[in-house]
């Protein structure tokens, strides 16, 4: 009868170390797509992001001109509710639109062929921003900017190799729910492969240049190339990729032609800077938002943990 009430408590124990990490937290459950080991999920506060390459408004689209999406891509914004949206092809009057229908976001960029800020407005207008959205209720804007990628970043400018002004625009947040400062950053490359190893050099260093604490950091944007490209090797040295870090994910294309795209073209992607974020969620939004296409591209979000 001794060696039974002896050896009972000793399996209680074993089990109970077996079964847990030494924070109480189940051996296997620690976070993953990033640093942070087997910290308590309780640390974390989530941080969501969307990239989305709008789409100007063209009448040549037809049933898939700006009109006829704008209150999709409403509706994806109001649904999605993303701490902060980087948008890419976003002319004044789809901004505009955008702003007075979805309470609650404020916005920042300048026009990247005049450097100065889109007017509030209906009517058209042809120049393009990287515009930043952000949720006020959850971020607060501390310090913002834009650089071009090009030699000289800090004026309108682009490379000789390129076709049009790209930009990249940035803001420094104090997330809310963790108490974390982080940068987001948002660009559009080019199109031709040509450019956009030297765009993506340019975006490295005005990143590291800008983020001199590294300070957790994410970058949205239509790149117009996979990852597999060679450009990329750079950028995945230096951040991760949510699509490939995060613990749930998918691998669906994101340039879409409104419906006539052929292949699996992933060319819209979020990147992070890991430390102090872990990724837990990257996915292509195809939902049905009230349009066939909200754009020919569709937008991604990346869910991730932000340490507290």
């Amino acid at each position: 009868m001794a060696l039974k009430s002896w050896i009972s408590p000793l399996l209680l124990l074993l089990l109970s170390s077996g079964c847990s990490s030494d924070d109480g937290q189940p051996a296997d459950e620690g976070p993953q797509g990033g640093s942070g080991g087997g910290s308590p999920q309780s640390e974390y506060a989530e941080m969501s992001v969307v990239s989305f390459n709008i789409r100007v408004d063209n009448a040549a689209d037809d049933s898939n001109r700006w009109s006829e999406r704008r209150v999709a891509a409403v509706a994806m914004l109001r649904r999605e509710q993303p701490v902060v949206m980087g948008l890419q092809e976003a002319q004044a009057h789809q901004i505009t639109y955008l702003a007075r229908n979805c309470a609650g976001y404020a916005w920042y960029g300048l026009g990247r062929d005049t450097g100065t800020p889109p007017p509030e407005t209906d009517a058209y207008t042809r120049e393009e921003t990287m515009a930043i959205f952000w949720r006020e209720s959850e971020a607060e804007l501390l310090d913002k900017g834009t650089f071009w990628l090009s030699e000289t970043p800090d004026k309108v400018s682009k490379l000789p190799s390129a076709d049009y002004c790209r930009t990249c625009t940035w803001g420094l947040f104090r997330h809310k729910a963790s108490g974390q400062r982080f940068y987001f950053f948002n660009t559009h490359l080019a199109t031709e492969s040509a450019p956009r190893g030297e765009q993506i050099g340019i975006l490295i260093a005005n990143m590291k240049r800008i983020n001199d604490k590294r300070l957790p950091a994410f970058l949205t944007g239509d790149f117009n190339a996979e990852t597999s490209e060679a450009a990329f090797a750079p950028l995945l040295t230096y951040l991760s990729d949510a699509r490939a870090a995060a613990t749930l994910s998918d691998g669906r294309a994101t340039w879409n032609d409104y419906g006539q795209a052929a292949g699996s073209k992933r060319y819209d992607h979020v990147f992070f800077l890991s430390g102090r974020c872990v990724a837990r969620r990257f996915q292509v939004l195809t939902d049905d938002y009230g349009a066939p296409y909200i754009s020919d591209h569709y937008p991604v979000k990346a869910l991730f943990g932000l340490q507290k």
